[in-house]
């Protein structure tokens, strides 16, 4: 089986266990060229001379940002999407480990794309917008033009196609604000969109349950991820919360204020307050692997792990027990199929691939699971024939 999936440092194809990076040339050239910028700029905004002119700046230099927000099997090769800084686009590349050229479909400073589903010829993304509403486009590829097919204050996310191809499959959320700003999310639910007569339909919602990632086979099976539903802040608004808040406020407001005077003391002494020897990147830094955040969202990660393995998996993940993977029948049965799951993709012999955060893992129709392989926070799956 080659299995090829995102995870947080780029594109992985995996073959009888074993992984390999596939990189992407443009965010390696993008990379590039800002480190070569920073590089040619240094003399002017470093040192002594910079201090006395008074063009002294910050010397953390900037790392160019590179997000994958989507991946997908096309013809004898993939198509991805990505964000660079504030430009984004879509992209196609061979699966060889070592290919330097890369096809382009479409990029521009005012687009970002996220996830997306082909099939065949027909490619559905999410484009993304700085209010963070997010809509469902419809590519006929090679062209690089698409056409928006869900508009509103909400954001569409997660597309996936029905076997036969007229179906859009997706999960979708109301937006409600506050001054302009986003306050929170409905719970999530899932739509269709017919291409062939533009009609949308809701296929299922609650208002408990978030519904993610829908798919559906060729016995007209619905799957999907299924979570509880929380408002925003919700979960931690406890009273030990509260109170540990409460206690710890005086260390967090002096530490903020001699965050504060290091920077100012950098950027006009030329020299910090805090001399560790090493630069402290914020974004990347983490205490542990207690607590993560992937793709926006807060992760207790070894808090879910000793969860998981209290009750007795054997691959033991990081997603809680209540992210569930569900399969829902055309007469409305439904029926848990795995815990903790993260992402998955359906395969054509009736099994499903999927991740938990540490592992992937493949359930076969007859209900036993086989770990493929250990590999974190990998979505985007898709099984290659």
């Amino acid at each position: 089986m080659q299995l090829l999936y995102l995870t947080p440092e780029g594109i992985h194809l995996a073959k009888n266990g074993k992984s390999i990076h596939l990189p992407s040339y443009r965010a390696q050239h993008y990379q590039n060229t800002i480190h070569e910028i920073q590089q040619g700029k240094a003399w002017k905004t470093t040192g002594r001379g910079a201090q006395f002119m008074g063009t002294a700046e910050d010397p953390t230099p900037h790392n160019a940002s590179v997000t994958y927000g989507g991946l997908a099997a096309y013809e004898d090769g993939l198509l991805y999407t990505l964000q660079l800084d504030a430009s984004g686009g879509l992209y196609k590349r061979s699966l060889s480990e070592k290919a330097e050229q890369e096809g382009h479909i479409c990029s521009g400073n005012d687009i970002r794309l996220g996830d997306i589903a082909v099939h065949g010829s027909s490619t559905a993304a999410c484009v993304r917008y700085p209010n963070c509403q997010s809509h469902l486009a419809l590519f006929r590829l090679p062209s690089s033009v698409y056409t928006e097919i869900t508009g509103g204050d909400s954001c569409e996310l997660h597309p996936g196609w029905s076997p036969d191809g007229r179906l859009i499959l997706f999960s979708t959320a109301g937006i409600a604000r506050r001054g302009g700003e986003v306050a929170a999310y409905s719970p999530r639910s899932l739509a269709s969109y017919n291409i062939h007569t533009e009609c949308m339909d809701t296929i299922l919602e609650s208002e408990s349950f978030d519904y993610l990632m829908p798919r559906m086979d060729e016995q007209d099976n619905l799957y999907c991820i299924r979570r509880p539903y929380k408002m925003a802040g919700e979960e931690d608004a406890s009273l030990g919360s509260v109170l540990k808040d409460v206690l710890l406020f005086p260390y967090r407001l002096i530490k903020g204020l001699f965050g504060f005077l290091n920077v100012f003391t950098t950027l006009y002494g030329g020299e910090p307050l805090r001399n560790s020897g090493r630069r402290s990147d914020v974004k990347s830094k983490q205490k542990s692997e207690k607590d993560l955040f992937f793709e926006g969202n807060l992760i207790h990660a070894e808090k879910n792990r000793k969860e998981n393995e209290k009750h007795g998996d054997p691959h033991a993940g990081i997603l809680p027990r209540s992210s569930v993977l569900l399969r829902r029948t055309p007469d409305g049965t439904e029926e848990i199929l795995a815990r903790g799951v993260l992402d998955y993709t359906l395969c054509t012999d009736g099994s499903i691939v999927y991740s938990n955060g540490r592992y992937i893992l493949q359930r076969h129709p007859d209900g036993s699971v086989t770990e493929l392989m250990k590999e974190k926070l990998a979505t985007r799956l898709n099984v290659l024939a």
